[in-house]
This record gives C-alpha cells, structure tokens and sequence, in this order.
C-alpha cells in the first residue's frame, strides 16, 4: 500500500511538527481563557516531543520494549484533563495515540520468513567495500565475527548500537572476535561512519538492498523521509549474527522493533560459551 508506507515512512517528522503545533495551540488557549488547567492537555504532547528531540540529539537512547515514562507521563495528562472537560480529554488521549502509534506500530520491524539459522553456515550474500570492492559474506566466514546489519547514520539507536561495540572492542579482539557493519545507506554516509570510530571495524555496504533482500530483512518504507538514504526508502531491519572461524552461526537476532537491540555482552557471552575465549 504505497499511501501506507508513506505515512509511515513520513510518521516521525509529520508527528513532532503536530505536536509542536498542539502545544502551541493549547497555550494559546489557556491564555485566551484565563484557564491555566487546560495545559494538562498538552502533556502528552510534550512527553512525545521531548522524547524525539532527546531522540535525535542523541542524549538519550534508551532501548526498551515498552516507554513506562511516556505512557505513564501520558496517563496523567489524560487524567488531569476531565478537570477541563471533554475537548481538553479528546487533545490528551489523542497525544497518547500518537505516542503508542510511534512505539507499537511504526518502530515495529519486518519479521523474516527464512531467519539465519543457527548451527548453519552463513548464507551467501552480497556485499560491496568501502572502497568499492564487490564481494561476498564469504570474506566474513574465516574469522569468528559479529556481523551487524544497521539502517543508517540516521539512526539514533543505530547509533548508539554502534557505539556500545566500539566500547566492547577490545575484548572482542582478545577473543580474536572481527566486526562487520553493514547498511544500506549511500556509500559516503558509509564512509564517513568508518572514520568516526577509531576501532579495526570492517564496514561494508549493502547496495540496492541486495544482501538484506537474500536474508528476507527489508524493512518496506524504514527510511524517514527527510533522508535520502537506503533502497527507495526502505532499508533494514536491525540484525545481528554471531559466526565462529568456519562461517557456522552461533547465534542471530532480528529485532521486531527498531527501537530495542541485544546487549554488546551478550555477545560475549555467546563466544565464551562456545569456547572462544580471551586469548
């Protein structure tokens, strides 16, 4: 349904500019009307509002399932707004739609009919370097690797999943563990991402949605609108697999929602218990 993928593809940035509107309004209003309760309306509004801006500046990306804080900040809004009546109630219990829309239905992820399957080896699939080179996930099969399949330097969570395996680096390393970061964004964004973190990570690219296509990940209509990166719009879903020296999966994740994303020690975890250890 192209309308669908373009309201979800547009749902962030379309809802942040209604809240902002929203909250502009209900002030108004509560001057207008001498009736300083009627802001009570707009607190889940601004509990959404402050949530992405905090979202796409980066200082906060907490990765959970369920948003206790917005739901319950939004609960009290609602709550508070039949002491204004039935419009203020309409204005708040609407903000909280749009919170549960944005967590429940718009982060939530593709789910693969044909999963890596773990105790398998490695499925073929393309891949290009940041160089240019085309390859395949057969470079990733002869070294025991944590291949990470991201949206984009778009993505906050992304981001910071990024981040999180910088940090565990070192003793990745001590366990002779490589990484590997595929997206589908532009081959500059790309790039550039391998030059920000100082760490001998092996970044590729996944043209045209090729690789996430072979592995049934593409997340229809993923990619915001305001950016220019993935395949048409769409991308892929948050992925991670664990491979040992042979290519053989150890263990794979597909996230269900592009807000959540497994631990760096998990990882761990999963090499010491298949005897790869710090060397």
């Amino acid at each position: 349904m192209p309308n669908m993928r373009l309201i979800k593809r547009s749902y962030g940035e379309a809802t942040a500019a209604l809240a902002v509107l929203v909250i502009a309004l209900v002030i108004v209003r509560a001057i207008a009307e001498a009736q300083p309760l009627w802001l009570v309306a707009a607190i889940p509004w601004g509990a959404y509002a402050l949530y992405l801006g905090l979202l796409m500046t980066r200082l906060v990306v907490v990765q959970r399932r369920h948003p206790w804080v917005q739901l319950t900040v939004a609960a009290v809004g609602i709550i508070a707004s039949f002491a204004v009546g039935p419009f203020a109630v309409a204005v708040a219990a609407t903000g909280l739609a749009v919170i549960l829309g944005y967590n429940y239905w718009y982060s939530a992820q593709h789910v693969s009919t044909r999963p890596v399957a773990v105790d398998e080896p490695l499925p073929l699939f393309p891949l290009t370097t940041v160089n240019g080179d085309v390859v395949d996930s057969s470079v990733l099969t002869h070294e025991p690797h944590v291949i990470m399949f991201i949206r984009g330097n778009w993505c906050p969570f992304c981001m910071a999943q990024v981040a999180q395996i910088a940090d565990q680096y070192r003793e990745l390393d001590r366990r002779g563990v490589r990484v590997a970061i595929i997206s589908p964004q532009k081959p500059e964004d790309t790039v550039e991402l391998s030059q920000r973190f100082d760490i001998p990570v092996t970044f590729y690219i996944d043209a045209d949605g090729a690789a996430a296509a072979v592995l049934d990940l593409v997340q229809s209509g993923g990619t915001p609108v305001i950016f220019g990166a993935g395949t048409d719009g769409d991308t892929v879903v948050p992925t991670v697999i664990i491979t040992d020296r042979t290519g053989m999966v150890l263990w794979a994740e597909q996230t269900d929602n592009h807000r959540v994303r497994p631990e760096p020690t998990t990882f761990l975890d999963v090499f010491d218990q298949h005897g790869i250890r710090a060397r």
